[in-house]
């Protein structure tokens, strides 16, 4: 009863630091949406999104590395995992870099209203920093330091932020969102360069290497449509609506669900590397009811910050954004379907299940895909609600596998 306790206390502390640290850093990430809504037209606020959403569905593939089998590897499998692992991070990266140049190029026909071709280019070379100090990040995560792991990130956040503010106030324009990238990345680097890890290098052993790629494969589909369903909205809408109406949209995204997923995400980056820890001690009693607990807790938090969408946007906006108010809230109740989704993509993979974890991603993307192109919404409000309503149905899917669970124990038995 004692060590259940414990591990529950530490699931809710290392949230408490991620969430904590996201909260503060997203304190900034205000101040950046206030910049950007004062410095520039709805028009170039959704160019700017549109480039930032297509670097964060590329960029969201650096998960799909090796940091997962890092995680849950075997104290005997670690070494190995490491230098190999840091061998497919500098392939990873290296690959990610130039599909972002060919994306970038590609945008001047698929989205020729949006002239956003120099800034996705130019945000692509990022990548190459990051393989530098990956796996001292994934150490840092197994090792559930996640103080540190969050101090570290809030500070990269908090740059990146105020990065943007600075270069708008001194005319940087469009410019801003790559400046603040890059300095989100350099500090990144410096951060756990210093940090004190297990000591490794870069190797290479046929079996474990191939090993790694064929779950990093996995992972990268699974990434890659968690990260399409993310951001959809904002290709889908990009298209369908007028520049206008989709700057208007990209704020509301970005003061409602993009100050919610920030929290949802530290929470995952938190229950992962828990939930990991507590399979290899063999702590699973009572396992599942602690994770629905916290993940209630964190949903409470999306409910609160879509009540109160109407008393901060008119306080923090200028007039000509209040027409976003209906969005906004909305869009922060979506959060509470994605964090619900990505808990059971959690827990998955922290069971190896990566091809369950893929088909639960590819039912949500689908599921929303249908909702959003059969009704064609032109307006922000009804774009909100048609993926309000499509992403309750992602439930379905977990819900399903659940209950095919226990059927099979039940006819076991």
């Amino acid at each position: 009863m004692q060590s259940s306790k414990h591990s529950l206390s530490q699931l809710l502390r290392n949230t408490s630091w991620l969430v904590g640290a996201e909260v503060v850093a997203k304190a900034t990430r205000l101040l950046s949406i206030m910049a950007m809504a004062a410095f520039l037209i709805p028009v170039e606020y959704g160019a700017a999104m549109l480039a930032l959403s297509i670097h964060e569905v590329i960029r969201l593939l650096l998960r799909s590395g090796t940091g997962a089998q890092i995680i849950r590897a075997k104290e005997s499998d670690l070494s190995d995992f490491l230098s190999n692992g840091l061998c497919i991070q500098w392939a990873l990266c290296i690959l990610l870099c130039i599909v972002q140049l060919g994306v970038a190029y590609a945008t001047q026909w698929l989205f020729p209203e949006h002239d956003i071709t120099t800034l996705v280019a130019l945000m692509a070379f990022t990548y190459l920093l990051f393989p530098i100090v990956s796996t001292r990040a994934f150490l840092v995560q197994r090792d559930n330091r996640m103080a540190l792991f969050s101090m570290i990130s809030s500070c990269c956040i908090i740059l990146e932020n105020a990065t943007i503010a600075v270069a708008l106030y001194f005319d940087a324009g469009l410019l801003s969102i790559v400046y603040a990238k890059w300095a989100f990345a350099i500090l990144w680097l410096c951060a756990f360069t210093v940090v004190d890890t297990l000591p490794h290098k870069i190797g290479f052993k046929r079996d474990t290497f191939f090993y790694l790629l064929g779950s990093s494969t996995q992972l990268a589909a699974a990434e890659g449509l968690r990260s399409l369903r993310m951001n959809m909205d904002i290709f889908i809408g990009a298209r369908l609506l007028s520049p206008e109406l989709f700057g208007l949209y990209s704020f509301a995204k970005s003061a409602g669900i993009g100050l919610a997923m920030s929290i949802s995400q530290a929470y995952i980056t938190a229950l992962y590397p828990y939930v990991c820890q507590q399979q290899k001690n063999a702590q699973t009693n009572q396992l599942n009811q602690k994770v629905m607990l916290v993940t209630t807790a964190v949903s409470a938090i999306f409910v609160c910050q879509s009540v109160l969408v109407p008393v901060y946007v008119p306080f923090l906006f200028s007039t000509e954004w209040q027409a976003s108010f209906t969005t906004t809230s909305l869009l922060c109740l979506i959060a509470i379907t994605t964090v619900w989704s990505d808990t059971y993509s959690a827990m998955l993979r922290s069971k190896g299940l990566f091809k369950l974890e893929t088909q639960q991603c590819a039912f949500c993307l689908t599921v929303s895909l249908i909702g959003v192109l059969a009704i064609a919404p032109q307006q922000p409000d009804t774009f909100a609600l048609v993926l309000l309503l499509s992403s309750t149905l992602w439930l379905i899917f977990p819900a399903i596998n659940v209950l095919l669970v226990k059927f099979s124990a039940i006819k076991a038995a």
